[in-house]
């Protein structure tokens, strides 16, 4: 998992809705040093990346970032079911290494049609994500998300 969607989660009160997501969540390391002093609830595992996975990182180092990188190696390494990143290059860079790819949208999607949240609930975390906290979505995608959710256009 990458910092992005545990800050924008973080935000909204819902990183520790991600436990009825998956039985395991890790962090690589860079990760845990991008977010700096914020600690990671107990129920993410921070873990190394191989010898290996560290030397790959340090070659591929260019356009994204350090944890974003760190994060596509640690679920190669994992055999990860996905791997969390908002970025798209990164999120391009881990399709093409084979990865499947989730982001916070995903995960907002994922837990409305799992009934952990309403698609209302959904909604308005989407809303407050893009009003109040930086997340950038097109007009058309948040048409696409509402019509999804089955949302009424009248609801804010």
């Amino acid at each position: 998992m990458n910092t992005s969607p545990i800050i924008f989660l973080g935000k909204i009160n819902c990183l520790h809705l991600l436990t009825h997501c998956a039985t395991e969540i890790l962090v690589p390391e860079d990760v845990k040093a991008e977010l700096g002093d914020d600690s990671l609830p107990s129920f993410m595992l921070v873990k190394a990346l191989s010898n290996t996975g560290d030397a790959y990182l340090r070659g591929a180092l260019g356009q994204l970032h350090r944890g974003e990188l760190s994060a596509m190696v640690l679920a190669q390494e994992t055999l990860a079911d996905f791997v969390i990143l908002d970025d798209l290059l990164a999120r391009k860079k881990a399709q093409r290494l084979g990865l499947k790819v989730m982001g916070t949208l995903g995960l907002l999607l994922l837990m409305a049609k799992s009934d952990i949240l309403t698609p209302v609930q959904v909604w308005r975390h989407i809303n407050k994500l893009t009003g109040q906290h930086g997340m950038y979505l097109s007009s058309r995608l948040m048409e696409q998300i509402r019509q999804n959710l089955l949302i009424s256009s009248d609801t804010k």
